[in-house]
């Protein structure tokens, strides 16, 4: 393994509460996955199942950047997310990241209520810069939530 490369891993319980903004009453699952880009940018998606009071499921993602140092604007509609076929767009929250650790800064996060399991998850960000003298046009990362 290139020790300037820091290896990716799913999140912990905890770690996953804090990103995710929490669990909620009623969660009936949760997961993580991460995107491979070969770099050290990266894109997390987390997700969480929780009931709501009629019985019926609401699906929630947060995804974020994972990464060292990193400055990027909110472009209009660059967080896209496609949920067993639907998409959802949002703009982005800006990252003003200058620390020496590897770190996850919410881009965006959806609720996606009656939602039905396994639900295939992707997401892209549409991040149209430069990281560590590499240029990426888009970061996508894709799973399956099963609940």
């Amino acid at each position: 393994m290139d020790k300037t490369k820091k290896a990716m891993q799913a999140l912990d319980d905890s770690e996953l509460e804090t990103v995710a903004g929490g669990y909620g009453t009623g969660t009936v699952s949760s997961g993580s996955f991460s995107s491979q880009t070969g770099t050290s940018l990266n894109i997390l998606v987390s997700w969480s199942v929780a009931m709501d009071g009629l019985g019926m499921k609401t699906l929630y993602v947060t995804v974020s950047s994972m990464s060292y140092a990193l400055y990027s604007g909110a472009l209009s509609n660059g967080v896209e997310l496609t949920v067993n076929g639907m998409m959802y767009t949002a703009t982005p929250n800006a990252v003003n990241y200058s620390g020496n650790s590897l770190a996850t800064n919410v881009l965006a996060s959806f609720a996606i209520p009656n939602a039905v399991g396994p639900a295939q998850i992707n997401a892209v960000w549409h991040f149209n810069g430069t990281y560590s003298g590499i240029a990426i046009n888009a970061i996508t990362a894709y799973g399956i939530a099963n609940f």
